[in-house]
């Protein structure tokens, strides 16, 4: 039997976790967000991700970084249906 799907949400990005990541979001305010380089899925970041470089921005420039690379990936698959 499986585990049930929150319990494994702990466990699905601990490749990705970062020790002080909590402190370091605690001290953001609301309209904020951390930047990560290199992005934490690259390879690069896995050698070693604690010398990635992290930083608090405002939270349009979380979001401005996301789009710009949504852009450069292509237009979304329409989904099994034809529709997202």
């Amino acid at each position: 039997m499986h585990p049930p799907p929150f319990d494994r949400l702990e466990t699905c990005y601990d490749g990705l976790r970062r020790p002080g990541r909590r402190e370091e979001a605690a001290a953001l305010d609301l309209g904020q967000g951390i930047t990560v380089f290199p992005p934490p899925w690259t390879e690069e970041a896995h050698r070693d991700l604690a010398a990635t470089s992290r930083r608090a921005v405002a939270m349009r420039e979380v979001l401005g970084v996301a789009a710009d690379s949504a852009r450069q990936l292509g237009p979304a698959d329409r989904g099994f249906l034809g529709e997202v």
